[in-house]
């Protein structure tokens, strides 16, 4: 379980094989703090750690995993979003992110401003069930809130320091992101139509 409150890392290096990829990852400040099979949340997408060595983390994709989020398009230097899995004695300071990736989504645009950065997601019609305003959402493992829903995009307004603290800055137009869905609307959704059947 994470909240979404992240920070950055940078890909090390890629090794693909016939059944996956090792991504090893230079996150020296998480790598002081995990050990062999903890989870880590690669931008927004749970991976366990298989061999850490000098401030390097590694960890194994599996074809499923890079088919469906954005982890098909990394290159080496390619900056990420990491974050450690809730401690039950740690604040949340986003929201519950299980690191289950749902889809991902198209960067329609972006405004930078000084004050905020305003970005507008594109979602596959089938999820836009999920959204509503002023509700939870990670993009890229990052927990953030909805500023408006617009057809089948989300209107997100970014602030300075999260800015500074992600990827988001890196992002460009027509650029992929993970996205996760608040877990509660799915539980809701799931609910109600057990009750309607």
């Amino acid at each position: 379980m994470f909240t979404g409150i992240v920070s950055k890392a940078f890909i090390e290096k890629i090794v693909p094989d016939e059944l996956g990829w090792e991504l090893i990852i230079h996150a020296p400040e998480i790598a002081e703090k995990v050990k062999l099979g903890d989870s880590v949340a690669i931008d927004g997408a749970c991976l366990s750690v298989t061999n850490i060595i000098d401030g390097n983390l590694s960890f194994y994709v599996s074809k499923e995993t890079i088919d469906k989020t954005i982890i098909r398009k990394y290159k080496n230097g390619h900056e990420i979003n990491v974050e450690l899995p809730m401690q039950p004695t740690g604040f949340l300071g986003g929201h519950y992110v299980l690191g289950h990736v749902d889809t991902t989504a198209i960067v329609s645009k972006i405004l930078p401003e000084e004050k905020a950065w305003y970005f507008s997601i594109k979602i596959p019609e089938q999820f836009i069930k999920y959204v509503v305003y002023k509700g939870s959402v990670a993009i890229n493992g990052i927990s953030l809130t909805i500023n408006n829903v617009v057809n089948d995009e989300i209107e997100l307004c970014i602030i300075p320091i999260t800015i500074s603290k992600t990827n988001m800055s890196t992002l460009q137009l027509n650029d992929s992101v993970n996205i996760e869905f608040d877990i509660l609307a799915k539980y809701t959704e799931q609910l109600l139509n057990k009750r309607s059947e």
